[in-house]
């Protein structure tokens, strides 16, 4: 199973992690020999400058770009995509942007209903998919064996099954798959 980290101290509890850090402190946790995922938050306002961002990542030593839409237009995702795409060619860097499209939700959407990856934020606690589903969160790592066999993923295959019809009724190309999980678990009474 996949895990992202949020804060350099939990690599050791979590090995083979992937460092997650934000654009400003990419250039630290490379300095100190990390290998790191820049997170962009793509909000209206930077869909313009995307392209700047990412460069700006991968001169400060990320060796993959990760961009999170947050809503943002049908017309800002497809404008995004073709920038990271060039992004990967030009940098020759990693890029994961974190949107679907439609026909593959339509095609498979069975690959959606799933727990994973897991996400250790900063502060430790561990939640399934991405930050924004602290409801359905493990709890706190102390160990991360002795969480993933406590947990019942159950309740986070429902919320994608949720998040899934809402998704495939978006009818734009692309689809912020994270942002309707986040959406649909904000709409959700319960919790696991």
């Amino acid at each position: 199973m996949a895990v992202e980290v949020h804060a350099p101290r939990w690599l050791a509890a979590v090995p083979g992690a992937e460092l997650v850090a934000g654009l400003d402190e990419v250039g630290a946790r490379a300095a100190e020999g990390h290998r790191v995922t820049a997170l962009i938050d793509l909000v209206p306002a930077t869909v313009p400058r995307l392209r700047a961002l990412a460069t700006e990542a991968v001169g400060e030593g990320a060796r993959k770009v990760r961009v999170r839409p947050r809503g943002v237009d049908r017309v800002g995702l497809v404008h995004a995509a073709v920038e990271l795409q060039r992004v990967a060619d030009d940098d020759a860097v990693e890029v994961q942007f974190d949107v679907t499209s439609a026909a593959l939700l339509r095609a498979n959407p069975g690959a959606f209903v799933r727990a994973d990856p897991l996400v250790v934020k900063a502060d430790g606690t561990v939640v399934p998919i991405c930050a924004g589903l602290e409801r359905y969160a493990l709890g706190r790592l102390g160990s991360m064996d002795d969480l993933v066999r406590a947990w019942d993923p159950g309740p986070v295959r429902e919320l994608c099954e949720a998040a899934l019809t809402s998704a495939l009724a978006d009818t734009g190309p692309l689809v912020p798959w994270y942002e309707h999980l986040i959406r649909t678990a904000a709409g959700t009474r319960t919790g696991c």
